[in-house]
């Protein structure tokens, strides 16, 4: 049977009545991660995370088994994030899939969470491992939700934490974040800071909200800057497939860079850290607790090669014509992956 995931959650999930195989899909990444948290509480250490393209079939059967996967022992939850590329590169054989799927019907006392990163069609759900998956456990769609359900979210919590908001800035909002409601959480939290328990105006919007797209960009760079290459490049693959141009990508790098280059040089010219942020432009303080994050994480050393390197991927696209998104692959292997 197939659900909604809010539905889901609430009417299935926290009810006890959940099988042993669950399917997410969808592109409403923001309550997939809600939903996941949940899970999270309730199992603390008896769950673990995958990640589809690093594991094999092997990898997900002895996460299972570590719960006593076929007696009544404490429930493990198996959660594999980017489920659709494990299927494209392990299951492409008959011979895979069939074992894969006979594995699916013998779980018992652990909870397996396949995630797959955007909405299945109902021809894919009628193939494998799809199929069985459908057959033996729940299928879960996580959609976006309809935009006056979204405004109706951002309104209640803007009136709860802040001072309100403006009808035209709630518009001028939810547009530029396309209904993301992970997208409107990062910006919703930048706002609360920046309004001061004032009722949030359409030109608040304009200055604190310099996103203008759903893709993840903020969690790009996040990745990027931790230096965890493999979720980065995932990310990147996100951005470009949503259609966000492979410039506007490399001119907000830039931006992080010169800003990351110039506090460090203020730091060591002995300026304090505060003083450091607002001189170099990063004045919020959602932003300041973003760039400390990343100044303990990156050393001298690293921002001189990130500024080397956006310096040659820039070069490389604008003068040597480069594939831009080639070109953003390579620095981002690079920098996060050596």
């Amino acid at each position: 049977m197939s659900y909604r995931l809010p539905n889901y959650q609430k009417e299935v999930f926290e009810k006890g009545r959940s099988k042993p195989v669950i399917l997410l899909h969808g592109n409403e990444e923001f309550l997939i991660r809600n939903f996941l948290s949940s899970l999270r509480s309730i199992a603390g250490d008896n769950l673990i995370t995958l990640w589809g393209d690093e594991i094999t079939t092997e990898d997900i059967l002895s996460n299972l088994s570590e719960g006593d996967m076929f007696a009544g022992a404490q429930e493990r939850v198996v959660v594999v994030r980017s489920f659709e590329e494990f299927v494209a590169k392990q299951l492409r054989k008959k011979a895979s899939q069939k074992s894969f799927s006979d594995t699916l019907k013998r779980i018992q006392s652990s909870k397996l969470v396949l995630v797959v990163s955007h909405r299945l069609t109902n021809q894919d759900l009628g193939r494998e491992p799809y199929k069985t998956i459908s057959a033996v456990g729940d299928v879960v769609v996580s959609d976006r939700l309809p935009v006056k359900k979204v405004k109706e979210l951002v309104k209640r919590k803007l009136e709860r934490e802040a001072g309100g908001i403006e009808d035209s800035a709630l518009d001028l909002l939810v547009e530029m974040c396309g209904g993301n409601l992970q997208v409107l959480r990062q910006e919703t939290d930048k706002l609360i800071d920046y309004s001061e328990g004032k009722k949030i105006a359409e030109e608040d919007v304009k200055k604190v909200c310099v996103f203008t797209g759903e893709q993840g960009i903020f969690e790009f760079v996040d990745y990027l800057l931790g230096k965890d290459g493999n979720r980065t490049l995932r990310a990147l693959k996100d951005l470009l497939r949503a259609g966000q141009h492979p410039l506007q990508i490399l001119a907000t790098l830039s931006s992080y860079g010169v800003k990351l280059y110039t506090i460090r040089n203020l730091l060591k010219a002995g300026e304090g850290l505060e003083k450091a942020l607002n001189a170099s432009g990063v004045r919020h303080r959602y932003a300041q607790i973003k760039y400390k994050s990343y100044l303990d994480n990156l050393s001298e050393e690293d921002i001189m090669r990130l500024i080397e390197l956006l310096y040659r991927t820039d070069l490389g696209v604008k003068v040597r014509f480069e594939e831009p998104e080639r070109a953003l692959e390579n620095f981002v292997k690079e920098f996060a992956l050596r």
